[in-house]
């Protein structure tokens, strides 16, 4: 009985033997299928790996078209606003040079009322009566000429060898009022001058001192800033809009929460613009407090940073620092 079952086993491991040797469905079959399908899985692979890279080229495109585009349109922006500044300060000068012929009247006044007191203490008043009674006739009828033109008439023309001779009439002489206006506004002093003016000036000197700050900021290798890791927080999110601000390699961790990172002189630039254009794009309102507030002192302190950088280099100079650490004066 148990030879038989033993006969039987081999039997049975015989034709599984014969089956996976068979080659149409043995153990060859089954690797060329799993061939089959590997490669089948590869190609579906590809196809759509490439069809990803195309669309991720077709994204890339895009966004640097855009980017172009935003960058256009910083740039129109600006010119606008340079245009409406213009135009506000051509508004400005144009409102000030039509009140210059008021102001220059009054020299002019002046100088005649001089003239005519120095005709009538060489005589001219004998001369004014003669005048004033050969023509008051003539005014009872109509015909004359009004009194203060006779009076002006009779004192030019009186013939007399004791009155001074006038100064001759010169092609400048129309533009010395001008002159004399513009020498008195020169002279005039700071309370007394009008509140467009003082602000038209403290604007310009904003702006030249800004752009000193950006033309030191481009030759300046590395900057580096302390501050609050919220604050450098801000930083980043502002200036990161900005083309040329780059992130730096490192950040190290201070005490309280205090950060120290190294700028590069082309991200300082852009700290300073981007700052620069929160200051000018909102006021010190409400909503907009923290953030005007914000940026306004990281531009005050830029700009103090690098307020004594010079291109000497003498020995010992430290790399140019920006602090935002602001504590108060220990007591005494």
């Amino acid at each position: 009985m148990a030879w038989g079952d033993g006969e039987k086993i081999l039997n049975k491991l015989d034709e599984v033997r014969r089956v996976l040797d068979d080659p149409a469905a043995g153990l060859a079959t089954l690797h060329q299928d799993q061939d089959e399908l590997r490669r089948k899985v590869l190609e579906n692979i590809q196809l759509g790996t490439t069809g990803l890279r195309e669309e991720n080229r077709e994204l890339r495109r895009r966004q640097e078209k855009m980017l172009g585009d935003l960058s256009d349109t910083r740039a129109a922006v600006e010119a606008l606003r340079r245009e409406i500044a213009q135009a506000w300060a051509h508004t400005i000068s144009a409102s000030n040079a039509a009140a210059a012929p008021g102001v220059a009247a009054e020299p002019a006044q002046r100088e005649q009322r001089v003239l005519e007191a120095g005709a009538d203490s060489n005589g001219a008043t004998g001369w004014e009566e003669a005048v004033d009674e050969g023509t008051e006739p003539a005014d009872e009828r109509g015909g004359g000429a009004p009194r203060e033109e006779q009076d002006q008439g009779g004192v030019l023309s009186a013939p007399s060898t004791e009155q001074e001779p006038l100064p001759p009439a010169s092609a400048s002489a129309p533009a010395a009022p001008f002159a004399e206006a513009e020498a008195a506004a020169a002279a005039t002093p700071a309370s007394e001058r009008k509140p467009e003016e003082d602000w038209e000036s403290k604007k310009e000197d904003d702006y030249r001192q800004h752009v000193d700050s950006v033309l030191k900021a481009a030759a300046i290798a590395s900057a580096r800033l302390v501050c609050h890791r919220d604050t450098w927080t801000f930083v980043i999110e502002q200036a990161s809009q900005h083309p040329h601000f780059r992130h730096p390699d490192r950040v190290s961790d201070l005490e309280d929460g205090q950060i120290e990172t190294f700028l590069s002189g082309r991200s300082l630039l852009a700290v300073l613009v981007t700052m620069r254009k929160i200051l000018n794009d909102r006021v010190g309102g409400d909503p907009e407090m923290a953030t005007w507030a914000l940026a306004s002192a990281v531009y005050r302190r830029t700009q103090m940073a690098i307020a004594d950088t010079t291109h000497t280099r003498p020995d010992g100079a430290e790399v140019t620092t920006i602090v935002l650490d602001d504590r108060p004066v220990p007591a005494s």
